[in-house]
């Protein structure tokens, strides 16, 4: 059974096995890591699963234990692979996944290194106990006490996790970047900022998702060197976190990483425009749209299309699928834009008003083959709602042609929904009338 099957059934059990016996450093530390989201282990397991599992080598290292079946029994699991795993990328993983489980987990681990008890106190009492531990000399114990202080979330740890972004230890600076997101506080900008050229990727990207988190104007303009990175996954990171800024200052860094020779930088990078523009504020939203389409024209408006589409068929915000759908008659223009078409002709049902009318308004810009077929099968559909038919009728009216004028004509005389013979008299007028020259 593969790592990949004891994540999806959530088999604590047979993990711990993995994290306790494996004999490669990577499977233990991927089973830590997926330990980490294992909250109610529920499975009693079968005794030999393991031995089954690991073979003679978790037989012969002791291994097969049974009856890890509870929320208690990963936890230990996970602070002795945090303690005594011979290997730094285990032991970090254990710390991460003990995160993940909470601040009391974080404790044991604390408690387990220092053999003091910490848990209990009040969270500020807490907090100073963490920061007492970040001078540590066990650099597990400095990347805990890092982790517990971002728990806390207090603005009053900053300086200590500030003074502990230049740990020898890139582990430790990856936590405590991370941390300095947790909390929010933008007095840490300056020194994640001097770490957007640490030697360690993980670093680097930690400090990226925390400048995005912080969203400060001083974070943001911290934050733009990573778009530019060495590495494809910060550059992610970075374009994802810029798109969680509440401003359209990210326009022109989001634009540029739409020339990103990763498809996935540049993917991400269109998401992430989306959202600058459904978060901008009201007053500035027109404004900000008309900059990125400004801003688009010196890019190959095909990379856009594809994640364009899928957030408007996919994405649960209302604000979020009408920017998609306005976008995408401006980048699709002139492009045929068969996918396009397909995504905007299924928002004219959308369950938001105004996003099916951005969609209809994008619709009549797009002069790709094949649109008034849609347009047509459409209307002819009897599971289509009335809205949707409404919407076709009006886009027809504005790109239909010889055959298009012979359908509304037809449909005039056919449909009995007065709402839909009104809008397709209208579109049928603005065709020049029925063939022969004559209304219905």
């Amino acid at each position: 059974m593969s790592l990949y099957q004891l994540e999806r059934e959530a088999d604590a059990d047979t993990l711990v096995e993995y994290l306790r016996h494996g004999s490669q450093a990577e499977v233990r530390r991927r089973a830590a890591a997926i330990l980490g989201d294992i909250e109610d282990p529920s499975r009693a397991p079968d005794p030999g699963d393991a031995d089954d599992l690991l073979g003679a080598e978790a037989s012969d290292a002791g291994g097969g234990d049974a009856g890890v079946t509870d929320a208690d029994g990963v936890v230990d699991a996970l602070v002795t692979a945090a303690t005594d795993d011979d290997a730094p990328g285990v032991r970090g993983a254990a710390v991460d996944a003990l995160d993940r489980h909470g601040q009391a987990a974080i404790e044991r681990l604390v408690g387990e290194l220092t053999g003091s008890d910490i848990g209990g106190d009040a969270d500020w009492v807490t907090a100073e106990a963490f920061a007492e531990l970040l001078d540590a000399d066990r650099p597990e114990l400095r990347m805990a006490a890092a982790v517990g202080l971002g728990q806390v979330g207090d603005e009053r740890v900053t300086p200590a996790l500030v003074d502990r972004l230049d740990d020898p230890d890139q582990r430790v600076r990856a936590r405590t970047a991370r941390s300095c997101g947790r909390v929010g506080d933008p007095r840490a900008v300056e020194a994640l900022a001097d770490r957007t050229d640490d030697d360690s990727a993980p670093v680097r990207r930690a400090v990226a998702s925390a400048l995005g988190a912080i969203g400060t104007p001083p974070a943001r303009r911290a934050l733009e060197p990573l778009v530019a990175d060495e590495s494809e996954s910060i550059r992610r990171t970075a374009v994802d976190a810029l798109g969680d800024f509440g401003s359209v200052e990210p326009v022109d860094p989001l634009v540029d990483a739409l020339h990103d020779p990763s498809e996935g930088v540049r993917r991400t990078a269109v998401f992430a425009l989306v959202e600058v523009l459904s978060n901008a504020p009201a007053a500035e939203s027109h404004e900000a749209r008309e900059m990125a389409v400004d801003r688009l024209e010196d890019v190959d408006h095909g990379s856009a299309v594809g994640p364009l589409a899928a957030i408007l068929t996919e994405a649960s915000g209302s604000p979020q699928r009408r920017n998609a759908a306005w976008l995408l008659g401006r980048v699709a223009s002139g492009t045929g834009g068969g996918e396009a078409q397909a995504a905007l002709i299924e928002a004219l049902d959308d369950r938001d008003d105004r996003t099916a009318q951005f969609a209809a308004s994008s619709l009549t810009s797009l002069d790709g083959a094949g649109l008034e077929r849609r347009l047509l099968a459409l209307l002819d559909d009897p599971g289509a709602s009335m809205d949707a038919r409404a919407q076709a009728l009006f886009v027809l009216g504005k790109v239909g042609d010889e055959r298009a004028r012979e359908r509304l004509g037809r449909f005039v005389d056919e449909t009995e929904e007065e709402r839909l013979r009104k809008r397709a008299f209208s579109a049928l007028s603005k065709l020049g009338g029925a063939p022969g020259g004559e209304l219905s």
